[in-house]
């Protein structure tokens, strides 16, 4: 039994991740032996486990789980790692989820285990980061996900694993710049987040960087909005510069945001308008809405309510509801000459005259 001679680290190894190498799991663990308990050992763990000391449950668990002054009885370790898990030992929540994945003392559930892997690998676990990604490599207990595989193999890699860092470097000659690019922006959204990992801003910022400095179009507009949604203007604006010269439409909109708001830059609302008409025209619904805005109220540019009620009126049809709302708004307003030159202003998309009975219905289909 595979998983009674190596309870705690890494087993769920993808095959083709495993071909040529030997390395099955950290050294760290596969190479050292396992001291031999006495009596009075498994007498003071079993004290200090049922006073309820997690350390001393997980103790327990592995002891019961190799027959380490123990009968070997790996149901009864699924239940000391359960107690120790349940208290977030991290050490506990991976052994109980190598438990799961093999049906060792417990039922098989692969899709247990990976809860279990998420919750040791959110507390920096890098044997179930590890098997995290070999579960998203697999396509087991999860979808198959290449991308999130490597970001946890990375994140395996530099916690120190061993087997992190031969995946990572597998994946990174499966997958070449654009997996590592696309890894590294995964790992951004779980910090910036705070779902997978702890949230931290100063990491999500960092992994964004890796990305952006390899010319990720994702790393520079995660990282120019990161930095605009925390206030740091001064941060936010080479960032917002590099991907409008990519011309990326989350680019023009940081921009148009910076020159609207004077932030990290003089006030401008020209210049503002000029950004938000970049992206808007690019497909960014972040910039339809404020430029629709300015259309409305002759801000950056001439007072146009026609156009402005085109611009709510496609950010509304790509799903925003805000803006369905203000198209609405501003076609119970309109005079006839308005309404009519509106409809001029409809890109060739648009069947002009289904426009009236859309807004009139509240309809909130999106876009084709």
């Amino acid at each position: 039994m595979l998983a009674l001679i190596l309870t705690s680290v890494l087993l769920v190894v993808p095959t083709d991740l495993a071909a040529g190498s030997q390395q099955t799991a950290p050294e760290a663990v596969a190479g050292s032996a396992v001291a031999k308990l006495s009596s009075d050992e498994i007498s003071d763990l079993q004290k200090k486990a049922d006073s309820g000391d997690a350390a001393a449950q997980y103790a327990l668990g592995r002891a019961y789980e190799h027959g380490n002054g123990v009968p070997l009885r790996v149901d009864q370790a699924a239940i000391w790692y359960r107690k120790a898990a349940e208290q977030g030992n991290e050490k506990a929540q991976n052994s109980l989820a190598v438990l799961y994945w093999f049906g060792e003392g417990v039922e098989r559930d692969k899709t247990e285990a990976v809860r279990w892997y998420r919750k040791a690998a959110r507390q920096g676990n890098a044997d179930a980061m590890f098997n995290l990604g070999a579960a998203y490599y697999n396509g087991e207990g999860v979808s198959t996900n290449d991308i999130l595989a490597y970001a946890w193999f990375l994140l395996s890699s530099e916690a120190g694993n061993s087997s992190g860092q031969d995946a990572a470097k597998r994946s990174q000659s499966e997958h070449g710049i654009s997996g590592f690019n696309g890894a590294c922006f995964a790992i951004g959204q779980m910090y910036e987040k705070g779902e997978d990992l702890p949230k931290n801003l100063q990491l999500a910022a960092a992994w964004y960087r890796k990305a952006a400095e390899r010319g990720s179009a994702e790393g520079t507009i995660g990282l120019a909005a990161l930095y605009l949604n925390t206030g740091d203007y001064g941060q936010a604006r080479p960032w917002c510069e590099a991907a409008a010269k990519e011309k990326l439409p989350g680019g023009y909109y940081c921009l148009g945001h910076l020159y609207q708001h004077g932030w990290g830059v003089d006030a401008n609302v020209k210049e503002a308008f000029g950004w938000y008409e970049q992206g808007a025209r690019g497909g960014s619904v972040a910039s339809m809405l404020p430029l629709a805005r300015m259309y409305e109220n002759g801000e950056g540019t001439k007072l146009d309510r026609g156009q402005a009620f085109v611009w709510f009126f496609i950010a509304a049809r790509r799903g925003n509801q805000d803006a369905l709302a203000e198209a609405k708004r501003i076609r119970s307003s309109m005079t006839e000459k308005e309404w009519k030159d509106s409809q001029k202003k409809f890109p060739f998309t648009f069947d002009k005259k289904q426009v009236d009975s859309i807004i009139r219905g509240a309809s909130s289909q999106t876009a084709p």
